[in-house]
């Protein structure tokens, strides 16, 4: 039974990608270290990302699983699941009875471990939805599609699964906001790294400026990409500072109010929090009221993109990020 009066924090384990892919950690050492330092207990697990056996579990690993994280006191909220069609290099795509298959064999692997939802994708079409949502209620596991930058609120993919929410109308799909798509700036952290990789200052100068233009984030890479090839700029630096406009956009941080209804669960991403306990590109003081004000009582996982670009320690990032959280709702 949830007895929470207000937002919850955790964390994403793809927060600490950087310590994965060093080796520093495994499943069980990562999530012994989460505990450790106090992070959870609500925590989400990319399932790629974490689980060798996926998108199929065996009864062993998931009872294994279940009792690693009771023993450590962690609450398994969320499972991050791929809605991918190309499974393989060089296959053809799947079709849309196996994909839909694919996400029923992702939500029995999270139901069989403990999760209470799923995070999906825009990939899965939006016409598909009426044919997986049935079996997520029979399961009683939550849906919920990440609104991922470039993507807010307005995007037209986001409004035409709104008109499916509507017609569905079921409380097991909804929607889990990435507060990329609503940066106010370019991180100063992506900038330093894009110096790093050899991009000259005029490069980013007119990268700030296209960066705050309208437009699709695609259209606006390009739009960079035509005039600093034809200003003699490196392909390398071009694609340094690119990647600004794939993992965040400068979207209206207000507009997440009017998700607010059916946010099942919400990815608190950010590039770096100083010890002033202010994110470095995201208006956090705006956009967290909207959800507390709105009741939403479901978690908030700390979501550290940096390291993208960045090799800071995850672990400080993280917690300042939560306490940030909780300067800003007052917990």
């Amino acid at each position: 039974m949830n007895t929470a009066t207000g937002p919850q924090t955790g964390v994403t384990l793809y927060s600490f990608t950087n310590e994965w892919l060093t080796r520093q950690f495994d499943l069980d050492s990562l999530l012994r270290e989460v505990a450790r330092r106090g992070l959870g207990p609500n925590i989400e697990v990319i399932g790629f990302q974490s689980f060798r056996e996926f998108p199929d579990v065996s009864d062993e690993f998931a009872a294994q699983f279940r009792d690693l994280v009771a023993e450590l006191g962690l609450n398994p909220v969320s499972c991050a699941i791929n809605s991918d069609r190309f499974l393989k290099p060089g296959q053809q795509p799947i079709d849309d009875a196996a994909l839909v298959e694919y996400h029923k064999r992702q939500l029995r692997s999270a139901k069989k471990m403990g999760f209470s939802l799923v995070r999906y994708q825009f990939a899965l079409p939006v016409e598909l939805l009426p044919q997986i949502a049935p079996y997520a209620e029979e399961l009683d596991v939550k849906m919920g599609v990440e609104v991922h930058a470039p993507m807010w609120a307005g995007h037209p993919a986001v409004q035409a699964y709104g008109e499916m929410y509507d017609k569905l109308d079921t409380p097991y799909l909804g929607w889990i906001p990435d507060f990329g798509g609503t940066a106010s700036r370019i991180p100063e952290s992506m900038l330093h790294a894009a110096r790093k990789a050899g991009a000259a200052e005029s490069l980013l100068d007119k990268l700030k400026e296209v960066w705050l233009e309208d437009g699709m984030s695609h259209e606006k890479a390009g739009r960079l990409r035509e005039w600093a090839l034809a200003n003699g700029h490196a392909p390398l630096h071009i694609q340094a500072a690119s990647l600004a406009f794939f993992i965040l956009a400068n979207h209206d941080p207000r507009s997440w109010a009017s998700m607010v209804d059916r946010t099942v669960h919400i990815h608190g991403k950010f590039y770096g929090v100083g010890e002033d306990l202010v994110e470095e590109a995201i208006d956090y003081d705006t956009i967290l009221p909207l959800f507390k004000q709105g009741g939403f009582t479901g978690t908030m996982v700390s979501e550290w993109e940096g390291h993208a670009y960045d090799t800071r320690d995850a672990f400080v990032q993280v917690e300042r990020h939560q306490a940030m959280a909780r300067r800003i709702w007052g917990d």
